[in-house]
């Protein structure tokens, strides 16, 4: 009797990104594959340019799918988001139970990557947010773990950058 043999684990992809379009393409990707947990890094949100109407539609859909997902988002310039950015500042008054955004500070504010974690498979991050280069990693949990520790690291040199509630309480 033969018995089938058990399925593959899918191998670790990695590509290289040269283009800004490359990492909000990636990110993208992520976002809609993302099963439980999201991770963003991003100065301003404009590296992923989150306010963009589509973005936040996945984010969204992603939210919706489990009242368990979690969105956590770590930024240097929570005004930037509070002014700039009534979509995000939208949906995390939609979700505030399932979505955090903090503001970094001590040597968190430092940081010059930029970067989105999709649970513990995908990441997709550019070492100097200013810079197009990047890397798209899918299926690596060595990787992604690392990624994890940074992102983790990050948040706790944060506070709360950006509430749902507008009574300043």
């Amino acid at each position: 009797m033969n018995h089938p043999a058990p399925p593959a684990e899918p191998q670790p992809a990695r590509k290289l990104l040269t283009a800004k379009s490359d990492y909000t393409g990636a990110a993208d990707e992520l976002v809609s594959e993302a099963r439980r947990e999201l991770r963003i890094f991003d100065p301003a949100l404009t590296e992923y340019s989150l306010e963009n109407p589509a973005r936040i539609e996945r984010l969204r859909a992603f939210l919706r799918r489990s009242p368990a997902n979690r969105l956590y988002i770590a930024v240097h310039d929570a005004e930037h988001v509070r002014r700039y950015c009534p979509r995000v500042v939208a949906l995390l008054t939609l979700f505030s139970a399932s979505m955090f955004i903090h503001r970094t500070q001590g040597d968190a504010a430092r940081a010059q990557d930029c970067f989105v974690l999709a649970d513990d498979w995908g990441l997709v991050r550019r070492p100097v947010a200013a810079q197009p280069r990047g890397v798209y990693l899918l299926n690596d949990p060595v990787e992604s773990a690392g990624m994890r520790k940074r992102f983790d690291e990050i948040w706790d040199s944060s506070v709360s950058g950006v509430s749902a509630s507008t009574t300043g309480l």
